[in-house]
C-alpha cells in the first residue's frame, strides 16, 4: 500500500476532534445522570468504629489462610489412606481450631480493650457496649470489603 493511501485511512483533525468532545460529552451527561437517579441519602447508619474496619479486612485473607490449611489437612488425610468420611472430619477439626486461634491472635486482643474478656454482663456499662457494637459493625464492614 502506497504512503498516500495510509494517509487516506487516517481521520482527520476536524474528526479527531469531533470524537474526543462528544466523547467528553456524553461522559459528562452519564455522568449527571447516574448522579440524579442515586436518590435521596438516607439518614446516617448507626455508628462503627473505623479503626475495627481495617482490622476486618485484614482478618479476611488470613481466614482464608486458615481455611486452605484445613482443606489441606483433609488431602493429607486423604492421601494417608483414611475413609473419604476422616477426611471430612480432620477439616473441619483443622478449621475450627485455625480459625479460633486466629481469631485470638487478631481480634480478641482488639475486642477485649472494649471489654475484657473477663468483665461480667452485668459489669458492661453502656458505653461500653455501644463502644463494642460500634467495633463489631466496623470489623464487619472490613469483612465485607
Amino acid at each position: 500500500m502506497a504512503i498516500s493511501g495510509i494517509r487516506d485511512l487516517i481521520p482527520s483533525p476536524r474528526t479527531f476532534l469531533s470524537v474526543g468532545l462528544s466523547s467528553l460529552l456524553g461522559g459528562a451527561v452519564a455522568i449527571g445522570v447516574s448522579w440524579h437517579m442515586r436518590g435521596p441519602e438516607g439518614p446516617p447508619g448507626p455508628p462503627r468504629d473505623p479503626r475495627f474496619v481495617s482490622i476486618g479486612r485484614a482478618y479476611l485473607p488470613e481466614l482464608g489462610k486458615a481455611y486452605a490449611a484445613a482443606w489441606e489437612e483433609g488431602a493429607r488425610a486423604l492421601d494417608s489412606g483414611q475413609p473419604v468420611s476422616a477426611a471430612i472430619a480432620a477439616v473441619g477439626r483443622a478449621w475450627d481450631t485455625n480459625r479460633a486461634r486466629l481469631f485470638d491472635r487478631m481480634a480478641t486482643p482488639e475486642f477485649t480493650g472494649i471489654v475484657p474478656e473477663s468483665r461480667r454482663d452485668a459489669d458492661v456499662t453502656a458505653q461500653q457496649r455501644g463502644a463494642l457494637a460500634a467495633a463489631w459493625r466496623g470489623f464487619a464492614a472490613g469483612l465485607d470489603k
